[in-house]
């Protein structure tokens, strides 16, 4: 049976971009928001962004992740000589 390796990369970077509290999918695939320094000082601020950013995050892996497993599992016989 096969095993999986599960990693997560969080990154508090500066940015000159906008603030923006939404939650915005970038074209590498991974979810950011913009938040103002005040929040990015505050411990309880940097953990709620954190946070609303690792649902759709984490959705997404899981979703892709089962996506790929279903492909490769055997296709089964519906009966004789009739495959899935």
């Amino acid at each position: 049976m096969s095993k999986y390796k599960i990693k997560i990369n969080v990154e508090l970077v500066e940015s000159d971009e906008t603030e923006n509290h939404e939650i915005n999918k970038n074209t590498d695939g991974s979810y950011s928001m913009v938040i103002s320094e005040k929040d990015a000082t505050s411990i309880d601020m940097c953990e709620k962004s954190v946070l609303q950013i690792a649902y759709p995050t984490i959705r997404k892996a899981v979703s892709d992740h089962l996506s790929q497993v279903s492909k490769k599992k055997p296709k089964k016989k519906l009966g004789k000589g009739i495959k899935s």
